[in-house]
């Protein structure tokens, strides 16, 4: 490449930047979408009195046995 047909660092600083923007917006709505999907689950759930939330968590201490 001849030097006058290399883009400017500024140009190459906003591309990056630009870039960098757009991972981290997928990165927040794919967080947001599963958060949502699984707030849905587990209302479902619990309105058939499916709820699997609690399943893996072992008794309370304030729990008669």
């Amino acid at each position: 490449m001849r030097s006058d047909e290399k883009p400017s660092p500024r140009r190459l600083a906003k591309a990056g930047a630009v870039i960098c923007g757009v991972i981290i917006a997928l990165f927040i709505f794919i967080f947001v979408a599963r958060n949502v999907w699984h707030g849905e689950e587990l209302e479902q759930d619990q309105a058939t009195g499916n709820n699997v939330a609690t399943e893996h968590s072992g008794p309370s201490y304030n729990q008669q046995p």
